[in-house]
This record gives C-alpha cells, structure tokens and sequence, in this order.
C-alpha cells in the first residue's frame, strides 16, 4: 500500500476534514466492540465519545449500543454530533424520540465470525469531523485512493494550498499525485501543518 504525506499551510488543514465523511478504513478483532474502536481513535476518549458522538449508524441503521460487538468482513460505521430537526432527535442515541424509528441495528451474532478481521469504514460528519479530524489526519489514515482523487479534484483552491507531497519518501508533484491515485485501491495518508 502507497504512503502519501502532504504538507499543507497551517490554515488549510481543517478544510481536508471533510474527507473523513467518505470514510477511513480500520481493521478489527472480530467481537471488537463499536466502543473500543472509537475510543482507540485518536483524540477519542470514553468522555468525548460519550457526550459528542450523539448519532451512530451501523451499516446504515441507527446503532445506540456501544458495546455492540462486530463481525463479519466488513461493516460501514457512521458517527456525527447531534443533528439539527426531528430527524436529528429520532437518531439521536437514547434520545427520547427513539421510538419514532423504523428499525435499528441488529446484534450481529458471533456465528458471523470469520477468522480473518472485519474491516470497518469509519465515516466521521459535522462537528466530529471537526473536532478530532485535524488529529486523525495528522496520524495517517487509510481511505479509497478513488475518494482522495476525488476529493482533489474537486477542490483546485484547496490543492494550492498543499506545499509539499510525497509518495513511499519521495517528493511529487500534486498533479503527479492525482495521476498516480487513478491507479491505486488504498492509500496510507497523512496530513499535517507546516508547524507540525
């Protein structure tokens, strides 16, 4: 798997948080709980997590339970703070409106259980993103080298503001970058600040 490392101007890193909505991806210990992931995440301690991280989604179903276990091959994951309206109290976890959803996650069973790990995609919305993005970034990530290309290319202003890249140790240039991310499933990706 490549390694890519930028170096962006100091005010430009909290603009790449929003990449972390397309998702990182996290291997696991089957049975691994959707709280101990979270709170092995950077910057994610048992007290942020417990009062910030008000809406999870399991695979695209609200998810309340953080010791909820996982298994499997692979799962996709969704957290964000609160979200504003009815739909925001609906999801929100153990919130008083709960009752109002159709359905919720399930509790996988261990039969689920495979030998190999469960990858998990970790998608990270509004104020988390926010919050603990710059700090998830800065210690490198996993994502879809097709998402980051994306991401890239939609946002010329931001690719200016990238000051050095490299691939495996060596310097490219950004356009070089995005040529040889067309190529690529997974990358290791690190950002940080030129103070950092």
């Amino acid at each position: 798997m490549n390694e890519i490392e930028l170096t962006v101007k100091t005010e430009a890193l909290s603009r790449f948080t929003t990449l972390l909505q397309s998702g990182i991806y996290v291997d696991l210990e089957q049975g691994t709980s959707i709280g101990e992931l979270l709170f092995d995440l950077p910057g994610f301690s048992e007290e942020y997590v417990k009062e910030s991280v008000q809406t999870i989604f399991l695979n695209g179903l609200p998810a309340d339970n953080l010791q909820q276990q996982l298994f499997g091959k692979e799962a996709v994951i969704a957290i964000s703070a609160a979200m504003p309206g009815l739909a925001g109290a609906i999801f929100r976890k153990d919130g008083v409106h709960a009752s109002l959803r159709t359905t919720t996650a399930t509790e996988l069973s261990s039969q689920d259980a495979l030998e190999t790990p469960i990858t998990i995609r970790l998608k990270l919305f509004n104020m988390i993103a926010m919050d603990r993005g710059e700090e998830l970034l800065r210690n490198t990530c996993i994502l879809s080298a097709k998402s980051f290309r994306a991401f890239l290319s939609y946002r010329p202003p931001l690719c200016t503001t990238i000051q050095e890249s490299t691939l495996n140790g060596e310097i490219v240039n950004t356009k070089t970058l995005q040529d040889l991310l067309s190529a690529e499933d997974m990358i290791k990706l690190t950002i940080r600040d030129k103070t950092a």
